[in-house]
């Protein structure tokens, strides 16, 4: 049985934000409840700042810290996973960049991953596809659409994922967490199906806490099963594409 297999569904939501429920943190959530609710799913809230010496640490020494190898495992053994990061002179936060370089090699393998980011202005959107090509190298499963926030966005009304039409931002989130969750259906292998969710709505919100022992709780043995007929990257390039109709694979595009 693979590692991520369980009764449970867990979602984490990643934030590399300067402050205690920042903008990122809020962004990231947004999509991972979205997609939670498609699931039924549990949401957990993983803020990078308190960790900032820990991952520095190793990346000089290339050994993590105890409590960082717990957050490690948890992002390593997550069903899914939203990462969000503010954006600073046009880029990825360091420490956003640098957690993902202490992240041990094939951790992210057939893991769907939704990208989310923050500025102060709408012109550093394209940011976001700083961070795909990291993440598709790792050989995550990434949406199509990726989410940015502008300051002006967060003044919108409608913003939060409650079922109210409104700005252009809950657009994006409600459109990147379908996505996700077209993805983590595919990455399933099947073993996910719509009628077999355990719930139709996020189930909880939890956060990691320094020093917490809390592990994740993977949703399937998706891509040993897909070995033996077609590539996961394949199935969940199928599944997306029946799901959205206008999805064009990215090595498609001339």
């Amino acid at each position: 049985m693979s590692a991520k297999m369980s009764n449970a569904f867990k979602i984490i939501a990643l934030s590399a934000g300067m402050s205690e429920n920042s903008t990122t943190t809020r962004l990231a959530r947004e999509i991972a409840q979205g997609a939670a609710a498609a699931v039924g799913a549990d949401v957990e809230i993983l803020e990078l700042r308190p960790y900032a010496r820990d991952v520095a640490e190793a990346m000089v020494t290339g050994f993590p810290s105890e409590r960082l190898e717990r957050i490690l495992h948890s992002v390593e053994t997550a069903d899914a996973l939203v990462v969000g990061t503010p954006v600073y002179n046009a880029m990825p936060s360091g420490l956003f960049v640098e957690f993902f370089d202490v992240l041990p090699e094939g951790a992210l393998s057939g893991t769907p991953v939704a990208i989310a980011a923050t500025g102060g202005t709408p012109r550093h959107s394209l940011v976001t596809e700083q961070i795909r090509p990291m993440l598709v190298y790792l050989h995550a499963l990434v949406p199509p659409t990726a989410a940015y926030a502008a300051t002006e966005d967060w003044g919108a009304p409608g913003i939060g994922y409650d079922g109210r039409e409104g700005s252009s931002l809950l657009a994006r989130i409600r459109r990147e967490s379908r996505e996700l969750t077209a993805l983590i259906r595919s990455a399933a292998g099947g073993e996910v199906a719509e009628s077999a969710m355990p719930s139709a709505s996020a189930k909880s919100v939890e956060r990691i806490e320094p020093g917490s022992s809390a592990v994740t709780f993977p949703l399937a043995e998706a891509f040993e099963k897909a070995a033996s007929s077609e590539s996961s990257a394949s199935v969940a390039q199928r599944d997306a594409t029946e799901e959205f109709p206008n999805f064009v694979p990215f090595d498609l595009l001339r």
